[in-house]
This record gives structure tokens, C-alpha cells and sequence, in this order.
């Protein structure tokens, strides 16, 4: 068993192994406390769903192209699927929400809320400006990965893969210790001003409709992985980081204008994606863990 347990785990990459111990760390957490979660079972059950299919995808992965791209690019579903279970899991540790630490510090550094203020420049134009920066979201990580999955070396692909995960998990905890619903709810009173748009106001508020959640506003993890990518751009593709930053500084005003999030949530978004890359760079400096990370599996050098 030890053998077959260490030949598995030989075939794991680093983002592997970072979803397997989230997944079977967050699981017993659930289960411990699981007076505290409605439908307790469900939870655990898309937990082993989830590792069942990781586990197929690493040993299937060396078998062909398509194998190997699939497990490659798993991670932009599963963060889907974990975003959303970690909204409904806002009161695993806390009884409440907490955004009175935030709307008590922006009244110290602020004399109008961000959200409240940006609306004085509400126009048709402005608002399309903003939503395609707000939608660019959706897209950068798959942009910019696919721009450096296409190389023969698949180093810097792999580490924009590490990163954008453990930019998630950091924001994934924030979330359950100190959950916040954002100024959509808490400030509903004062966005007295409709914000007029077009198409991609639209898209956005189609996908938020579909696949938005109540909770996970600080830190935003839309902009820890936008900006994560944006590193990545530049690092590895210059010009392409030029053409991309316009779009996540819109993200940015977007986020806020939207009344989505707070601006601190986008200064911890900002935050945590300094904090995953410079994770990623101490752990690098392990020869094992930088061959892992850069290599994707410790038994397979690209």
C-alpha cells in the first residue's frame, strides 16, 4: 500500500497536491463542524467526487495529448466549483457576516463610500468601459496561459498555474474567516443612481446572475487572478502584458463601480497576488520544489 501510495504521489504536480490536501483539509473541517453545515454529506461527496477525478487525470495524463492538456487545465474548472462551495460555506467559523471592519476603515479613509462616489460618473460609455474590464476576468488566465502553454517549455506555465492557485486558496481562506458580503447588500441604501449600459453590462450581469455568489468580497479574487496573469504577461510575453493591464485596471475601477466590491477588496486582491508570487519564488528555491513546480510532476522533467 505505501509503495502504491508513493508511486501515485510521485505522479502528482504541485497543483495536484495543493488540491488534494485544500479538498481533504476543508473536508474534515466540514466534518468536524458539521452541525454548523446544512446538508453536511453533500459537501464531502463533491469533495470526493472532485479528488476522484484529479486522481483519474494524474494517472492518465502521460497516456495522451488530450490527457495531458486536460490535466493540465483542470484547475480553471475546479476553481468554479470551490468559489461557489466556499459562498455557501460563509458561516463555517464565523456566525456573521464581518464587513463593519471594512465599512468602518473606508469611513476613516474615504468621506463618500468608493461605490457611492464612482456613481457621479455613470454613463452608457463608462459603464461599457468598465464591464469589459470587469469581464476581461474571465478570460486573462486562459489568454495568457494559453499564450505560454503553446511554448515548448512549459516551465512558465506551470508556475502561472501554482500561483493563480495559491492566489485562490489564500483568498479561499479570508473568506471563511472573516466573511464579507460586500457593499451590493451593506451600502444598497445609498446606490441611488442607476448605472445605464450596454452588451457588456449585460454579459456581466448575465454570468453574475448565473454564477454569482452572496459572500466572498474581500479579498477580490478576481483581481488576485487577473493581476497574478498580468505578472505572468509581462514576465514572459511583454507586449502581450501591455495590451492586458488597461483591461485589469478596469477590472479594478469595474469591480468597485459595480458595487461588487469595496476598495479595500481590491487592495487585498492586489495583495494576495504579490503574496502567491512571492510564495512561488520562496518555494522555488528548493531544488525539489522548483523542479516540481516548473516541471509539473516530480517523476517527469518537460
Amino acid at each position: 500500500m505505501a509503495t502504491a501510495w508513493k508511486s501515485f504521489w510521485s505522479r502528482a504536480s504541485f497543483v495536484d497536491r495543493l488540491y488534494f490536501g485544500y479538498f481533504i483539509g476543508l473536508g474534515l473541517a466540514i466534518a468536524v463542524l458539521r452541525h454548523r453545515v446544512p446538508a453536511w454529506p453533500q459537501y464531502l461527496a463533491v469533495h470526493a467526487l472532485c479528488l476522484a477525478v484529479i486522481t483519474l487525470l494524474i494517472f492518465t495524463a502521460a497516456r495522451s495529448r488530450v490527457a495531458r492538456f486536460l490535466h493540465d487545465w483542470y484547475p480553471l474548472l475546479i476553481f468554479i466549483v470551490c468559489f461557489e462551495e466556499v459562498a455557501r460555506l460563509s458561516f463555517l467559523f464565523r456566525d456573521g457576516w464581518q464587513d463593519a471592519w471594512f465599512l468602518e476603515l473606508e469611513a476613516r479613509l474615504f468621506p463618500v463610500p468608493p461605490t457611492v462616489w464612482i456613481s457621479r460618473f455613470a454613463s452608457t460609455l463608462f459603464t461599457e468601459l468598465v464591464e469589459l474590464g470587469y469581464f476581461s476576468y474571465f478570460l486573462l488566465t486562459m489568454i495568457v496561459g494559453g499564450v505560454l502553454y503553446r511554448r515548448a517549455e512549459k516551465t512558465p506555465f506551470h508556475r502561472l498555474m501554482a500561483t493563480t492557485v495559491i492566489s485562490y486558496f489564500l483568498c479561499y481562506a479570508v473568506f471563511l474567516i472573516l466573511p464579507t458580503e460586500g457593499p451590493r447588500h451593506t451600502l444598497a441604501a445609498l446606490h441611488t443612481v442607476a448605472l445605464p449600459g450596454g452588451p457588456f453590462q449585460w454579459l456581466v450581469l448575465t454570468i453574475q446572475k448565473h454564477g454569482g455568489v452572496h459572500g466572498n468580497a474581500f479579498p477580490s479574487s478576481h483581481v488576485s487572478a487577473a493581476v497574478v496573469a498580468l505578472i505572468y504577461a509581462w514576465r514572459y510575453a511583454p507586449r502581450l502584458g501591455a495590451w492586458l493591464t488597461p483591461l485589469v485596471i478596469l477590472l479594478c475601477i469595474g469591480a468597485v463601480y459595480d458595487r461588487y466590491h469595496y476598495a479595500s477588496d481590491i487592495a487585498g486582491g492586489l495583495a494576495v497576488a504579490a503574496l502567491a508570487e512571492v510564495m512561488v519564488l520562496g518555494l522555488s528555491r528548493s531544488p525539489s520544489l522548483a523542479s516540481l513546480i516548473e516541471g509539473g510532476r516530480a517523476s517527469t522533467a518537460e
